[in-house]
């Protein structure tokens, strides 16, 4: 379980309003490496906070090597530098993957069983901010033994966009956090909260945990 502070903050005008606010926010470390076959393990903290408004996420990320090679809404991210939220508002019957690159690059499917279901509109898309310490250029992959990047998400309740709601405080909210990178030298699959599959997938709401958003 995470308990999620509260920021009253009415009106979000930009990613740069709510980042040095995050900071206040506890930091969890997504560390577990559940399959043997990728041992390699970044250092990956991710900060979870709620406004009236949106869902807010800041990941601080130490790895190896970086790459970017998607800019452009719903590409495959998993295989960059990637950290992902996974979200169920009914108990785990259905949920939200949200991934991102490095610099930001969003893909938001709502998934009515693991891997199917429908793509978010790049209107909806449009809505979540996004700010990378690397910024938004593609990025080549960069091997220089430590490579640090920050990524502050704003991520709007309508981009829950099967269920549109006006807040998450009365939903049944469960979730895992994720880093991964397919196509990195160093693959690797970590999760918040550990998956107990015979292969890598984060496509298992079994295993995500409540989040509780605090007054």
């Amino acid at each position: 379980m995470i308990r999620v502070p509260y920021i009253p903050l009415p009106r979000l005008h930009a990613i740069d309003d709510v980042a040095p606010l995050l900071a206040q926010a506890p930091a969890h470390p997504i560390a577990c490496a559940s399959w043997k076959d990728f041992p390699y393990t970044p250092r990956v903290e991710v900060r979870v906070a709620h406004t009236p408004s949106h869902l807010l996420l800041q990941y601080d990320v130490q790895e190896n090597s970086i790459r970017a090679k998607y800019t452009q809404y719903n590409q495959p991210v998993w295989t960059d530098s990637c950290v992902e939220f996974f979200a169920s508002l009914d108990g785990n019957q259905t949920y939200y993957n949200f991934e991102f690159s490095c610099i930001g690059t969003p893909l938001l499917r709502y998934n009515r069983k693991p891997h199917e279901g429908d793509m978010a509109s790049p209107q909806t898309l449009d809505g979540i901010l996004t700010r990378s310490s690397l910024g938004k250029q593609p990025i080549v992959e960069v091997q220089n033994g430590e490579a640090s990047w920050q990524l502050t998400v704003a991520i709007p309740y309508a981009a829950f966009f099967a269920h549109r709601p006006d807040s998450l405080k009365q939903q049944p909210l469960s979730a895992n956090f994720y880093k991964c990178g397919d196509e990195l030298t160093q693959p690797h699959y970590l999760s918040l909260f550990p998956i107990h599959t015979p292969k890598p997938d984060f496509h298992t709401p079994a295993f995500f945990q409540p989040l509780v958003l605090l007054d």
